[in-house]
């Protein structure tokens, strides 16, 4: 017996705990290309999409940011596309960025970590042969 993974929900949740510009949208976006966190800068960063798996608009308050990435996990569980993560970025560029709490805030609190929860439903298939089918007739 196998089984059968169906994903109901994908929330990525980003504390931000400087607050900047207000109105400033940015996106949750897949990135394109394998990189390697140690030794990642602007300058050799990978490239990531064009289009955003949700979207949040900053306001003068600290607090979770989540972005519905259902799809993307979707995509990534049957092999449409490689999990390389995901970029939280503003596409129109020139604004005071806030500041977000990323993996490396764990030293400081680490209920601020970024969080990606999925929930999901698992369906036990029967394998059965074609050999198994016919004899069953």
């Amino acid at each position: 017996m196998s089984w059968s993974i169906s994903v109901d929900s994908a929330i990525l949740e980003i504390y931000e705990d400087l607050t900047s510009d207000v109105g400033i949208t940015f996106g949750a976006y897949r990135i394109l290309a394998d990189w390697n966190e140690a030794t990642v800068i602007w300058g050799n960063r990978p490239a990531w999409g064009t289009s955003a798996y949700g979207y949040i608009t900053t306001d003068y308050s600290t607090g979770w940011w989540s972005f519905d990435v259902t799809s993307l996990v979707e995509d990534w569980l049957e092999d449409v596309f490689p999990n390389y993560g995901v970029c939280i970025t503003h596409p129109g560029g020139g604004c005071s960025p806030p500041r977000v709490c990323a993996s490396e805030y764990s030293q400081v609190d680490l209920s601020l970590c970024p969080k990606l929860t999925i929930v999901y439903t698992e369906t036990a298939v029967e394998d059965v042969s074609w050999g198994q089918i016919k004899a069953d007739f």
